[in-house]
């Protein structure tokens, strides 16, 4: 699936901003940003349901512009999940065979393929009201899918879910994208999600992509100072560029970074807090401020000669480490290969 140039205004204000992007078949592909970027008017605009100002939308080679959802190959799945309270789980999956007009004898064993894919067996004569919310995000990816969908798109469809039983969807809707081989376009704000469920994600920003890469790519090499801030938890550190992969910091203390840079030049640079570690031998030393006990880690909240503030994500292992006073002044090592130099 290919969009080309997309733009799209709602007044003043621009929705989509020249978004380019292509999306490879059998691929699990997310649309990753804050509310209000522009990713649920991509979505909107691929189903047919929102008529781009400019550019084109292609799925298999054929321009979708002209034509309206129905006639697209593709089916979504929205935040509401929009199943049919008077209809059983059965009759919301043969809702739109029916419209297809699929003849009666191909729309039974069709919804009971469904019903197993989704792992729904024995549920298919109750109705919504006596299902969990799970259970119901399930018929609804069920009647998406009974139409074999090209692409299948999928509007924040956990995001009404509680934790717990967002992560089990989470791997169901990974499973069924894997058992199908359909082209799932995920739409989210959740970065976590993003990352655990996604081929690829591309982050956007006020009607713009920022970046498309792999999970590993977006987290561990974001291209701009936005994108690393979005994903997870990075320390941002004001630096000057002293040559090669040399840069000084705030307070003079020279440091070794991933990419290099020339000489002069105001940067920044951020690592991820499980990246920093406690090193007493380290000549950077920094105050302890606060500590953060999470179960699984520990967060060390420090401040540096400079000012800046500082987090270290340390994992407890074997009941944790010691717990340094508040005040004491610590040694940090920042490993060279963790250390990104951004300019955006």
């Amino acid at each position: 699936m290919l969009c080309r140039d997309l733009a799209k205004a709602f007044g003043a204000v621009s929705a989509l901003d020249g978004v380019s992007l292509a999306i490879q078949p059998n691929e699990f592909f997310t649309l990753l940003g804050p509310s209000g970027c522009g990713k649920t008017t991509l979505l909107r605009a691929i189903a047919g349901f929102t008529q781009p100002d400019r550019g084109t939308i292609s799925v298999y080679g054929q321009v979708m512009n002209a034509l309206p959802p129905h006639r697209r190959p593709v089916n979504t799945v929205f935040q509401s999940y929009a199943i049919f309270p008077h209809m059983t789980v059965a009759e919301n999956i043969a809702f739109g065979l029916e419209m297809d007009r699929w003849p009666k004898r191909r729309i039974a064993p069709r919804v009971r393929e469904m019903l197993a894919l989704v792992q729904l067996h024995g549920l298919d004569d109750r109705r919504p009201a006596q299902l969990s919310g799970g259970q119901q995000q399930r018929v609804a990816a069920a009647r998406a899918l009974a139409k074999s969908p090209r692409v299948l798109l999928l509007d924040e469809p956990l995001s009404a879910l509680d934790q717990k039983l967002r992560f089990g969807m989470q791997q169901e809707l990974k499973r069924l994208q894997r058992e199908t081989g359909i082209t799932f376009i995920f739409v989210t704000h959740d970065q976590r999600e993003a990352l655990t469920m996604s081929d690829r994600v591309a982050v956007m920003r006020s009607g713009a992509v920022l970046q498309i890469g792999s999970p590993e790519d977006i987290y561990e090499r974001p291209a701009v100072r936005f994108v690393a801030d979005f994903i997870g938890e990075t320390n941002f550190l004001a630096a000057e560029g002293c040559g090669g992969t040399q840069y000084r910091l705030l307070h003079g203390m020279v440091v070794e970074a991933a990419e290099s840079g020339p000489a002069g030049r105001p940067v920044t640079l951020a690592i991820r807090p499980e990246r920093v570690r406690i090193d007493p031998a380290s000549a950077l030393k920094a105050a302890l401020k606060d500590v953060i006990y999470e179960g699984t880690d520990t967060i060390f909240r420090l401040a540096l000669p400079g000012g800046e503030s500082l987090a270290v994500r340390a994992q407890n292992r074997d009941g944790g480490l010691p717990r340094p006073a508040i005040g004491e002044i610590l040694g940090v090592a920042l490993p060279p290969g963790s250390l990104r130099v951004l300019t955006g």
